[in-house]
């Protein structure tokens, strides 16, 4: 494999888990309404939705790891086995963004 296309699919794969970080991290919070007090007015209330919070820290170590790869693939070529964690966690990654968004919500 050429430099270029080194480059091209470590970059991709940087990209794919990026996408599952911005998945799981746009589901941290919910919102909710409050049923109207004595003054008839509904409160928003913002709760975190914890599976989320996991789900994105989860994300954010294989999008960092697999920056990383980038980095190391930009300089020189790598391992086959290097090639096999880098798809692993990609797979990580859309994985946890895919439960955090089956996950269910709570009911307020």
């Amino acid at each position: 494999m050429s430099r270029v296309q080194r480059i091209l699919v470590a970059s991709a794969l940087l990209v794919i888990a990026a996408l599952g970080l911005l998945v799981a991290a746009t589901q941290t919070t919910m919102i909710w309404y409050q049923a109207p007090g004595a003054d008839g007015i509904a409160t928003e209330q913002v709760a975190v939705f914890e599976p989320a919070v996991v789900g994105t820290v989860i994300a954010a170590v294989a999008v960092l790891a697999l920056l990383v790869h980038l980095l190391v693939v930009i300089r020189r070529a790598v391992s086959r086995w290097q090639w096999i964690v880098a798809v692993l966690l990609v797979a990580v990654a859309v994985i946890a963004a895919v439960l955090v968004s089956i996950a269910d919500r709570p009911v307020f």
